[in-house]
């Protein structure tokens, strides 16, 4: 008789629930997909959101205007005279003739009261008195050099006069091995300059530069500056000042003087500072539309909040400033050679900017800020506080895409609960089927048999 055979046999159950699965995922697989997308969007708006930013952040600078008003100062001789300039200034040549600067006064104690030279800066100096007194613009201070007790050195004198802070300076030099106390006006000019006479128990004499002669009057042989003032002309001017720093004598500078002699000062309007202004808002403009064409060429493709933002951007540059007629002033960015391109970017043109600047400079500065604030600077100010404001579209869009990601997450989670549900029914399934293959491929076998 013949025999009987099956290919039946046991089934690769995980392998069939894994196929099983993965049609079943579809969905979830999806959903994740979408979450990617919106995860892209976000950043994209992200960027977008910070260029936008930074572009506020260039309009502010140009707000008032002021930032036309910019100037620097050169100098044709940096070792008689140098300047900056520290506000708005009148451009022009200021010719200064340097006759005498300003010093303070200064005395030098290099001798004990025995007239030998002091070879120790700590030790105890003998007939030093135990305070001085000093006078500073008519006020008088005492300083006491030997409190509680202690040792009066050359060291210690300049300490104490050094922590009273009484607008003198003292100092310990070593020269050749020797020490010397040098005491200075802590500012220039006779009107800083101070006078000392010593108090308590003063054993020693009055004269020459020896310490025991700390009350000298100024006209002592140990005084090795007197205190100046300074003197120039400034435009044939004559000119005094206590200090070598002058701030009142050229509008909008500060100059410092270094050495006696002729120099010409030139304050100019720094240009290169006020096109770098200019610069710095056409760049961040210019990366607001390159972060929106990103997000139109990507993630956000025909998003129309994105398309009405360039929309209005574009709108802004278009528009000119209330109140100006273009035909005789600047009412346009344009007419001072800010100019879109076909791709919507700006670009500059610095040599149009300046050539305009220098024609009418008030029109210009008009045509970013104004009193009406409705220059440039504040329309694109006020466009970009609604546009990142609570309401705006920015955050808008940015709260759609949030609820869109929350949507997908509850999603998934059902999700994964009916998947884990279905891939335990469809193991539990095929595991039984597999049994009864089992089951039946035996009886099959042992009916062969039978027949055999």
């Amino acid at each position: 008789m013949a025999s009987i055979t099956t290919s039946v046999g046991p089934l690769d159950v995980q392998s069939i629930v894994s196929q099983l699965m993965s049609i079943e995922s579809r969905p979830l697989a999806q959903s994740q997909n979408r979450v990617s997308n919106y995860q892209s969007q976000l950043s994209s708006i992200g960027q977008i959101s910070s260029a936008l930013s930074a572009l506020q952040t260039s309009v502010t600078a140009m707000a008032s205007g002021s930032f036309l008003q910019q100037f620097q100062v050169t100098s044709t001789d940096n070792t008689i005279a140098t300047a900056s300039a520290t506000s708005v200034g009148v451009a022009g040549n200021y010719a200064l003739n340097v006759t005498q600067l300003a010093q303070p006064r200064q005395l030098v104690f290099d001798q004990t009261s025995g007239g030998q030279a002091i070879t120790d800066q700590n030790a105890a100096l003998a007939g030093a008195p135990s305070a001085l007194s000093f006078t500073v613009n008519g006020a008088t201070s005492t300083v006491q050099l030997g409190q509680n007790g202690s040792t009066i050195s050359l060291s210690s004198i300049a300490d104490n006069i050094n922590s009273a802070g009484i607008g003198v300076n003292a100092s310990v030099v070593q020269y050749n091995n020797h020490y010397s106390l040098v005491l200075a006006s802590s500012q220039s000019g006779p009107a800083n300059a101070f006078s000392i006479s010593a108090g308590g128990s003063d054993s020693g004499g009055t004269s020459g530069n020896t310490l025991a002669g700390l009350g000298q009057s100024s006209a002592a042989a140990s005084e090795s500056a007197a205190a100046q003032d300074a003197l120039l002309t400034v435009n044939g001017v004559n000119v005094s000042s206590s200090s070598n720093t002058l701030s009142n004598v050229i509008n909008g500078a500060s100059v410092n003087l270094n050495k006696l002699g002729q120099v010409t000062l030139n304050m100019s309007q720094n240009t290169t500072n006020v096109t770098s202004t200019l610069q710095s808002f056409v760049s961040a403009y210019n990366q607001v539309i390159s972060a929106s064409n990103s997000a139109l060429g990507g993630s956000m493709k025909n998003n129309s909040d994105v398309i009405g933002l360039q929309e209005q951007l574009a709108g802004l540059l278009s528009t000119p400033v209330s109140g100006v007629d273009a035909s005789s002033s600047y009412a346009y960015l344009a007419q001072v050679g800010i100019t879109q391109q076909a791709d919507g970017t700006l670009k500059l043109d610095s040599s149009a900017f300046i050539t305009a600047l220098n024609a009418n400079p008030g029109a210009v500065a008009n045509l970013f800020g104004n009193a009406k604030n409705n220059g440039y600077a504040n329309t694109f100010n006020t466009a970009i506080n609604n546009l990142l404001g609570t309401n705006g579209m920015i955050t808008t869009e940015q709260g759609d895409i949030n609820t869109k990601i929350s949507d997908e997450n509850n999603l998934q989670s059902q999700l994964n609960n009916q998947l884990a549900n279905e891939k335990s029914s469809l193991l539990n399934q095929y595991t039984t089927l597999n049994s009864e293959l089992s089951a039946m491929q035996q009886s099959t076998s042992s009916l062969a048999n039978l027949l055999a």
